[in-house]
């Protein structure tokens, strides 16, 4: 659950930053865009059909023919274009590179004088051979901005237009019309900020809506998912308890067939071979075999029944759990092992915790008697404080749990599931020399 949620987060994180910068950079190309668009619109519908053509033949030495032209002209500029906040400054060149008019008159009146003249630019040439529409931050210190002073932090988008005679029927006019010339339009970069902005606002939503639809979907992909697991724990939880109990009643069977028969019959051949060899009408040959004889079933009855309480213990309650355990290391003495049990604090322990105990003192055990080779073996059990801790403890060869790849060779990895549904821990900790130390912590009750 926690790994589905830390992945949530950050694909959410990462949608957000994604569209934001993707909302940001489609926001500023549609305000340039707009732009340009008005640009393109100012110059074909709004300032080509009013220009008076005759200013394309417009030169420093022959200005004062052009004044009244140039005077109505600016007049309409102003009152139509430049008496709102875009654009903010407008130029008209010559293909030859000459400034013919200028919304600052007095721009144009001193750039004249001086003789300057533009170089184009390929872009610039193509725009006026072709049409299209061109656009760059404005550079006051470059040619091109000489007429427009101020104009830092300004956009410079430039388009063409074609002059036409219009209302003029003069021979001049009709003489100049049917040039092309480029129309630029600067627009303060703050204004466009402006409009990236509330742009970027409408995007926003968008991107909202978006990320919002898709935390629903997740939400709700987790809540499924989450309740699938929680389904499936119980279901496995279930079918682990119904093995446990299924397997707990096989070994009940099993031993109590074992108890009531062989056991028993062993138990009753011992006893009857053992009083043979003790009449003295026996001969004494044979009163020795029998001894040997009798001695051999007592060492099989004491093995059998060591079997018998591994395979189920005659009683798992909490107290009991010391002699069941006792019972458990028995055979660690034919083994060639010292062993010990110490049991103390589990009285308020459960019936099923202290199953649980022995289950898995059983496979250590069963473990360290197999796999050892260790001298001593130690099994203790403490209850504080409302927790159960179990060790087995060997001085045996020890090894590395991670390379452990057998099912047989240690059945404990199949007891932490079962462990972890009770609530506790199981930890095995071991290397190569230095022996093992099986660790569980649960709860008493």
């Amino acid at each position: 659950m926690t790994l589905f949620l830390v992945i949530g987060l950050l694909t959410a994180a990462a949608i957000v930053f994604g569209t934001n910068r993707l909302a940001a950079r489609a926001a500023s190309d549609e305000a340039i865009a707009e732009a340009r668009s008005t640009t393109q619109l100012l110059a074909q519908s709004v300032i080509a059909p009013e220009f008076p053509p005759e200013l394309v033949h417009l030169q420093s030495d022959n200005v004062t023919g052009y004044v009244r032209p140039l005077e109505n002209f600016d007049r309409e500029v102003q009152a139509r274009l430049l008496n709102t906040d875009r654009p903010f400054r407008i130029n008209v060149w010559t293909r030859g590179g000459r400034l013919i008019y200028s919304s600052q008159l007095d721009v144009l009146l001193r750039n004249l004088d001086r003789g300057n003249k533009l170089e184009l630019d390929d872009n610039q040439r193509t725009i006026l051979q072709r049409g299209g529409v061109g656009s760059e931050i404005a550079d006051p210190a470059r040619p091109e901005d000489l007429a427009a002073a101020g104009t830092e932090g300004m956009l410079r988008i430039y388009t063409r237009f074609v002059t036409t005679s219009g209302r003029d029927t003069s021979p001049k006019a009709q003489a100049a019309a049917g040039q092309p010339v480029l129309f630029e339009a600067y627009f303060p970069l703050d204004e466009l900020s402006s409009r990236k902005a509330q742009i970027f606002a409408s995007f926003r939503w968008i991107s909202g809506g978006g990320l919002a639809l898709l935390i629903l979907v997740a939400t709700a992909i987790l809540v499924g998912l989450t309740r699938e697991l929680r389904k499936g724990a119980a279901e496995r939880e279930r079918l682990l308890r119904s093995a446990m109990e299924a397997s707990d009643a096989e070994r009940r069977r099993i031993a109590r067939d074992l108890h009531d028969s062989v056991v028993q019959d062993l138990a009753g051949t011992a006893f009857a071979v053992s009083a043979i060899s003790r009449n003295p009408d026996t001969p004494e040959d044979a009163r020795e075999t029998l001894e040997g004889a009798g001695s051999s079933l007592r060492s099989s009855l004491k093995s059998l029944r060591s079997l018998l309480a591994e395979i189920h213990p005659p009683d798992l309650r909490a107290d009991g759990l010391a002699a069941a355990l006792a019972d458990l290391t028995a055979p660690a003495g034919a083994a060639g092992m010292q062993a010990s049990v110490s049991v103390d604090g589990v009285e308020t322990a459960s019936d099923q915790r202290a199953a649980l105990v022995w289950r898995v003192a059983q496979e250590a055990v069963r473990n360290a008697l197999r796999h050892s080779s260790a001298s001593t073996l130690a099994v203790t059990v403490r209850g504080d404080q409302g927790r159960l801790t179990l060790e087995v403890v060997d001085d045996g060869v020890g090894f590395d749990p991670a390379a452990v790849r057998d099912p047989d060779r240690y059945g404990l990895r199949g007891l932490r599931s079962l462990v972890a549904d009770h609530g506790g821990t199981l930890d095995v900790r071991s290397a190569p020399g230095d022996g093992t130390i099986v660790h569980m912590e649960v709860d008493a009750q």
